[in-house]
């Protein structure tokens, strides 16, 4: 699914709420999005990291074949050449550690999706120099 080539870059949505996954696909699209392509599960996810980069990764933390969305943000970061930045959704903001949370877009849901497409552009504009990454690669060092 494209609209608009200018923008925010291409996007990878993981979201099991088929409404929730629709809305934010047709806002990023309104809001310059490229590519912007939708899965349901982990394992999705996964497979779409062979043949897409996104420069947005939208996590929803709880979905039905996994509870820690942000265990496939740390396998984005090892498959991709590029880390995209990370959103992530979730109803139970608490839930998330919070050296996981700091390093990305905490979307607590429900959220206005043109309200998230302004955190967005302002992080683009504005990048967390630490990040996903970084944590990573100290876990690996130990």
């Amino acid at each position: 699914m494209a609209r608009n080539q200018t923008g925010l870059g291409d996007v990878l949505i993981v979201e099991d709420e088929v409404l929730q996954s629709d809305l934010l696909a047709n806002t990023l699209l309104d809001a310059g999005a490229g590519e912007v392509r939708r899965c349901t599960t982990a394992g999705e996810a996964l497979a779409q990291f062979r043949t897409f980069t996104p420069a947005i990764l939208i996590l929803d933390i709880h979905l039905a074949d996994r509870n820690e969305g942000w265990l496939i943000a740390e396998l984005a970061q090892q498959i991709l050449p590029r880390l995209p930045l990370i959103v992530f959704a979730t109803g139970s903001p608490e839930r998330i550690p919070a050296a996981i949370a700091e390093l990305g877009i905490l979307a607590t849901k429900p959220y206005d999706a043109a309200e998230l497409v302004e955190q967005i552009r302002h992080r683009i504009r504005s990048p967390v120099k630490s990040g996903l990454r970084t944590l990573v690669k100290r876990r690996w060092q130990r």
